[in-house]
């Protein structure tokens, strides 16, 4: 299933199975924190990035019972090249709103990072699904969220400090939506994870993290399925698919050559969909999967 999953859970094939089977778990690799897998950041390596210089909004936000704060509480205002950019982030308040309690959330590191990138394109390439990466950083006894649901399957690794997790049972049918939970139900799972120990949490399933000993820091690698309009794109994509010849002129069609083009893509698409197997739908509608060679794209100016 994959070196990255092996690595970062110790146990691929049991990774599969609670993906499988819906079903939260921990995964304690044997060897943690001296065996800490190549790509996988240490807490100082963010925080050198994080003091660096460079990191802006909409990649860093704090979030305090689960509302994101105003950028002007933790950035600050640059002049670059004459010109006033704010959104820049600022270490000294950061820090003081994480001694407050704040969480610090860093999203989306696999589009900047390109260790994390690597990562999370090594968890896609073996799960054979698209899959993102975000940081959250929270004092003792600081939670950024109340108890929420998420839209994907979470791949929880503890990188320092310790965080107490209570994980509630997924919802058995598919009327839910994202977002803060005031009745989850019962409890699946609690647990306190330590540095280099790993969790999965169920698409759908309420879950609250609470930091404990030290600052708390820990990537969550979201494992997403495609929803509806993902899988009507991907359907538009596989038709479209199919040639339609040299393609509409440029002057109007009068009615009777419109009716004549829209039954020939209907014929084309009801041909290439009777050769479509559930296997073949399944994979459109997650995606392209990243190519782990692929460079990161170029920075922007203010990126």
């Amino acid at each position: 299933m994959g070196r990255v999953l092996a690595d970062l859970t110790g146990d691929a094939d049991a990774f599969a199975e609670a993906l499988a089977e819906r079903t939260a778990r921990v995964f304690r690799p044997a060897g943690w924190p001296a065996r800490w897998p190549a790509g996988l950041p240490r807490a100082a390596e963010l925080e050198a990035v994080l003091n660096g210089g460079l990191l802006r909004v909409p990649y860093v936000e704090m979030v305090q019972d689960g509302a994101v704060l105003a950028p002007e509480r933790f950035c600050t205002v640059r002049t670059v090249a004459g010109r006033p950019e704010d959104g820049w982030a600022d270490p000294g308040r950061i820090a003081a709103l994480l001694a407050e309690g704040v969480t610090l959330l860093l999203p989306q590191l696999d589009q900047w990072y390109a260790p994390v990138r690597a990562l999370a394109a090594g968890l896609a390439l073996g799960l054979g699904r698209r899959t993102e990466a975000f940081c959250f950083a929270t004092a003792a006894g600081g939670r950024g969220l109340k108890v929420h649901r998420d839209d994907a399957d979470v791949l929880v690794v503890q990188l320092a400090g310790e965080k107490e997790w209570t994980v509630h049972r997924p919802p058995a049918g598919g009327h839910w939506q994202p977002g803060l939970v005031p009745a989850p139900g019962p409890v699946a799972l609690h647990t306190v994870l330590a540095p280099g120990q790993a969790l999965y949490v169920p698409r759908g399933a309420p879950h609250a993290a609470t930091g404990r000993q030290g600052l708390s820091v820990h990537l969550s690698f979201t494992v997403r399925e495609p929803g509806t309009g993902r899988l009507h794109a991907a359907l538009g994509e596989h038709l479209a698919a199919a040639p339609l010849g040299t393609g509409l002129p440029e002057r109007p069609l009068p009615e009777d050559e419109l009716l004549a083009a829209a039954a020939e893509v209907l014929r084309r698409g009801r041909e290439r969909l009777a050769a479509l197997t559930p296997q073949d739908l399944l994979r459109l509608a997650r995606g392209p999967l990243p190519d782990p060679d692929a460079p990161l794209p170029p920075r922007r100016s203010g990126d």
